[in-house]
């Protein structure tokens, strides 16, 4: 766990200060695509941390945490195919991608209650 947190931290960072860059720095085209792949290979090691606790995991906890994903990223489809089509409509400003990952950790946590009750 603690080695999850020290990647998670370390990549939040690293997001955070590609972030900062692309918007305030004044780079050329290939910095400017060089600094947006910063964040990558952080983010892939989160990606690689995740599965493995979810390989550690007995079959019941695995399903538990399957269906609260399947939630997670379904909801969160919908919800970006909606925001879509208010941007067509002029009704709201361009998305936030920080708020897609924001979005995707609530629908997965009401995912994992909604999973997790389901089989009490």
């Amino acid at each position: 766990m603690a080695c999850f947190i020290l990647v998670a931290l370390a990549a939040s960072a690293i997001d955070i200060v590609a972030s900062w860059t692309l918007k305030h720095a004044d780079l050329g085209p290939a910095r400017r695509v060089a600094v947006a792949l910063l964040p990558f290979p952080g983010n892939l090691a989160l990606i690689a941390l995740v599965l493995r606790g979810i390989r550690q995991l007995d079959e019941f906890q695995r399903r538990v945490h399957f269906e609260a994903v399947t939630i997670g990223f379904l909801a969160t489809g919908v919800v970006v195919f909606v925001y879509g089509y208010l941007q067509k409509a002029q009704a709201v400003g361009p998305l936030n991608l920080a708020f897609i990952w924001v979005f995707m950790s609530f629908s997965y946590a009401i995912g994992y209650l909604i999973a997790a009750r389901h089989y009490r």
